[in-house]
């Protein structure tokens, strides 16, 4: 039959080459983006006042600064207080003059406030850590926004005793875990 002598034909045929396609990508005089990078760190520590340099550490990334404001003589939080301890005021406004002469590279601001685990007495207002550190990031946040920092880019949230940076067993230990966190957010 025909068909049978048809179909032994077509497995006679060899297989199939395969064609290439290719495909050109136009041409583009354009050079190739640059990438931004920008530390503020330095700038943040450079603007810190001499004899509050010290208070003042952090870490950066391509999105985020995180600066650290603590300190232990003088404390920079007294226990169970949200007032920031007299003298760390300008601290706090030079942080803001950095953030004002930077703002066109900078987000959001978020302030976190932490607290060691010495219980608070019944006696205080705040009855809890986390009420505490609360208190304490919202008074930093404040003062940024009394020194120029748009009230709409300033968040400030409470860790209370979660995120400890050295042991509680020492007074030096629970003034370094009394301390609070600014959150830089960088624009890309």
């Amino acid at each position: 039959s025909q068909a049978v002598e048809l179909s032994a034909l077509v497995r006679a045929l060899p297989p199939p080459a395969r064609g290439d396609i290719t495909r050109t990508s136009p041409k583009v005089d354009a050079p190739p983006p640059e990438k931004v990078d920008f530390a503020l760190l330095p700038e943040f520590q450079a603007g810190a006042p001499a004899d509050l340099k010290s208070a003042l550490s952090g870490t950066e990334s391509v999105s985020l600064a995180k600066l650290t404001i603590q300190a232990s003589n003088p404390e920079l939080f007294q226990s169970s207080r949200p007032q920031l301890t007299e003298g760390f005021e300008p601290l706090i406004g030079s942080l803001a003059k950095v953030i004002l002469a930077n703002q066109e590279l900078i987000g959001n601001i978020t302030v976190v406030g932490h607290t060691d685990s010495v219980p608070l007495q019944k006696t205080n207002p705040l009855s809890t850590n986390q009420r505490l550190s609360e208190a304490r990031a919202q008074t930093i946040a404040d003062m940024l926004v009394q020194n120029g920092v748009p009230r709409d880019r300033v968040h400030s949230e409470g860790r209370a005793a979660t995120d400890p940076v050295a042991t509680d067993s020492t007074r030096e230990g629970r003034a370094l875990n009394r301390r609070v966190e600014v959150l830089v957010e960088k624009r890309l």
